[in-house]
C-alpha cells in the first residue's frame, strides 16, 4: 500500500504570502469602492457649494431650494434600510455600480436642466445613487477584513467621502467659473460614468473560497430588521449618527454657503475656504475616531457623548451670538462641526460589534437613517423658517432658523445618554 506524503507547512515567505495577497486584494477591492463612495459624497455636497448660482439659474427662493436638498436626501433616506438589505442579498458589486451609474445619470440631468422640476429630478436620482454607496462599502469591509480591522476600515471610509466634499468646495467652484453650469456637471457625470465601469470590472463581493456564515436558514426581511433593531448597540449607534452627522450635513450640503454669505458677510473665496476647514475637520474627526476609538466599546461610547455635548454647545453658540461671529470663533465652531461630522464613523462601528456579519448591511442602514432622518428635517425647517422671517435682517433671520437645528440635536444627545445610561445600570 502506498503511503502519501505528510502535508509540508509552508515556511515563513510562503505563509507571509498567503496572508499579504488576500489583504492587497482586499484594499483593492475597497479602493475601487471608497472612490465611488468619493464621488457620492462629491455629487451630494454639490448642491450646498453652488447654492448662489442654482437659486439664480433656477429663478427660486430659499424654500424651493431647500425642497431640492430635502428631496434628495429623502431619497436617501427611504432606501436606507433596502440599501443595507440589498448588499445582503444581491452583493455589493451589483448594487454599487448600479448606483454610480444613477449618479451619473443625476448630475447630467441637473446640468442640462433649467427649471426647477428638472433640477429636482437631477437631485433625485443623486440622492438614489447616494443611497446604496457607504452601506455596501462597509459590507465589504465586512466580508474582507477581520473583525477587528473593521472600524478602522470604516473610518477610511468616511476619509475618503471627506475627501469627496473636499473636491466640491474650491474646486467645483473653480470649475463652474471656468466651464460653466453645464460643463462642469456634465463633466462630473463623465467621469462618474467611467467610475461605475471600473466600479464593475474590480469590485468582488467577497474573496475566493470564502465560506458565508451560517446561519441556519435564510432569514426574511422583517425578521433580520427586528433582530438588528432589538439589539442596544444599534439603537445607540442611530442616536450617535442622529446627532453628529445631521448637523454637519446641514452645513455641507445646503445652509453653510448661503449662511456665510448672507449671515456672516463673507465673499464667495471666503465661504469656500470656510467649507473646506470644517470638511478638514471632518477628515481629522474620522481619523482621529478610527485609529483611538473604534473597536474600544466603552472609549467609543465616552467620545461619542462626549463629542455630541460640544456638538449642541456649538450650536447653541450660533443660535445666541448676537450679530456676526468673530473670524476665530467662527472657524472653531466650524471644526467643531466637522470634527462631529467625522466621529459620527464610529456609529457604525458600533453597529458592527452588535451585530452578526450577515446583518451587516442592513445594521448600516438602520444606523444610517439617524442621521439623514434628522437632516432631512433640518433641511425643510431652516427652509420653512428663512422664508418665515425673510423680513429680519440675515444674520437674526439665520439666527431663528438653526434654533430647530439645536432642538433636535439637543433630543439625541439626550437619547443617546439615557441608553447609555441604561446599559450601565
Amino acid at each position: 500500500m502506498q503511503v502519501s506524503a505528510p502535508a509540508v507547512e509552508p515556511v515563513g515567505d510562503q505563509r507571509l504570502q498567503r496572508r499579504q495577497r488576500p489583504l492587497r486584494s482586499a484594499w483593492l477591492v475597497w479602493g475601487v469602492a471608497a472612490v465611488c463612495y468619493f464621488a457620492a459624497l462629491f455629487h451630494r455636497a454639490s448642491l450646498g457649494v453652488v447654492a448662489p448660482e442654482a437659486l439664480d439659474r433656477f429663478h427660486t427662493g430659499p424654500a424651493v431650494l431647500a425642497l431640492f436638498s430635502a428631496l434628495q436626501l429623502g431619497v436617501y433616506l427611504a432606501l436606507q434600510v433596502p440599501s443595507g438589505l440589498l448588499a445582503d442579498r444581491l452583493g455589493p458589486r451589483r448594487v454599487i455600480t448600479g448606483g454610480v451609474l444613477a449618479l451619473a445619470v443625476g448630475s447630467a440631468v441637473f446640468a442640462v436642466s433649467g427649471s426647477v422640476l428638472g433640477g429636482i429630478a437631477g437631485r433625485v436620482l443623486i440622492g438614489f445613487g447616494d443611497a446604496f454607496m457607504f452601506t455596501n462599502v462597509l459590507r465589504l469591509a465586512a466580508q474582507w477584513f477581520p473583525a477587528d480591522r473593521f472600524g478602522r476600515v470604516a473610518a477610511l471610509t468616511g476619509l475618503a467621502g471627506g475627501l469627496g466634499q473636499v473636491f466640491s468646495t474650491l474646486p467645483l467652484g473653480t470649475s463652474l467659473h471656468t466651464f460653466g453650469w453645464v460643463g462642469t456637471f456634465l463633466g462630473a457625470a463623465a467621469l462618474t460614468l467611467v467610475l461605475a465601469l471600473a466600479g464593475w470590472l474590480v469590485i468582488r463581493d467577497r474573496p475566493a473560497g470564502y465560506a458565508p456564515e451560517v446561519t441556519g436558514q435564510a432569514e426574511g426581511i422583517g425578521h433580520t430588521l427586528k433582530v438588528v433593531v432589538a439589539q442596544r448597540g444599534t439603537r445607540h449607534s442611530f442616536w450617535v449618527h442622529f446627532v453628529l452627522m445631521a448637523q454637519f450635513v446641514a452645513v455641507t450640503t445646503l445652509w453653510g454657503s448661503p449662511w456665510l454669505t448672507d449671515a456672516q458677510g463673507h465673499g464667495e473665496s471666503e465661504v469656500g475656504t470656510l467649507l473646506m476647514l470644517c470638511v478638514f475637520g471632518f477628515i481629522a474627526g474620522t481619523w482621529f475616531a478610527g485609529q483611538y476609538m473604534a473597536g474600544r466599546h466603552l472609549r467609543r461610547e465616552r467620545f461619542t457623548l462626549g463629542l455630541s455635548v460640544a456638538v449642541v454647545a456649538v450650536w447653541a453658540l450660533l443660535v445666541l451670538w448676537p450679530g456676526t461671529l468673530p473670524m476665530p470663533v467662527l472657524v472653531a465652531a466650524l471644526v467643531v462641526i466637522g470634527i462631529g461630522g467625522g466621529g459620527a464613523m464610529l456609529a457604525f462601528d458600533g453597529a458592527r460589534a452588535a451585530n452578526a456579519t450577515h446583518r451587516s448591511g442592513a445594521a448600516s442602514g438602520v444606523v444610517n437613517m439617524g442621521g439623514f432622518t434628522a437632516a432631512v428635517l433640518i433641511q425643510l425647517l431652516v427652509g420653512v423658517v428663512l422664508q418665515a422671517v425673510a423680513w429680519l435682517p440675515a444674520a437674526a433671520a439665520y439666527r431663528w432658523a438653526f434654533a430647530p437645528v439645536l432642538v433636535l440635536l439637543v433630543l439625541g444627545t439626550l437619547a443617546q445618554a439615557s441608553r447609555r445610561q441604561h446599559r450601565a445600570s
